[in-house]
């Protein structure tokens, strides 16, 4: 089961939320979506879903 990390370092067009509601939608994808556009993002998380990650999206 591959894990799918979307990292959004600016708020996501539209087309990319779709892209990642398809990969939800599809067996056996697990998809994590990091959002660092918040005022304190956690980078210590974000380096171990990185780490766990077999493919790794940034937008």
């Amino acid at each position: 089961m591959p894990t799918l990390l979307h990292i959004l370092n600016r708020p996501a067009e539209s087309w990319v939320l779709e892209l990642i509601e398809n990969q939800r939608k599809e067996a056996g994808n697990t998809v994590v979506v990091a959002d660092l556009t918040g005022p304190e993002p956690d980078y210590a998380a974000l380096v171990e879903l990185v780490l766990k990650a077999d493919s790794v999206q940034t937008w």
